[in-house]
């Protein structure tokens, strides 16, 4: 009897001190401006959803390091999230508008 309750004592405490794996999504808020990708901290090759948090009306531009566009996208005060087409380093991100983008891995 005593060693089955040390031996499930030591199974309770086991059980109790396994943390659980959560994936917790990097988060970075920008404003108005010229960025490259390295200055708001993506990594290249990632999709990253983006999506404007703040009341203002916000346009973002995404320009290959040849400063061809690539994408471009008009966001409405409190947007849905939209999915950016990956980039590479060279990229440039212009930022206009009163809003505020959140960019999400």
């Amino acid at each position: 009897m005593k060693k089955s309750i040390i031996v499930f004592s030591i199974f309770l405490f086991i059980s109790f001190s396994m943390n659980s794996i959560t994936s917790v999504a990097q988060t970075n808020t920008f404003s108005e401006g010229i960025y490259s990708i390295e200055d708001l901290k993506l990594l290249p090759n990632v999709p990253y959803k983006v999506r404007n948090v703040s009341g203002g009306r916000t346009f973002i531009t995404i320009l290959n390091e040849d400063l061809i566009m690539e994408q471009s996208i008009r966001f409405e005060p409190n947007s849905l999230q939209y999915v950016l087409n990956p980039m590479q380093y060279g990229y440039k991100v212009i930022i206009a508008g009163s809003g505020q983008l959140s960019f999400t891995s």
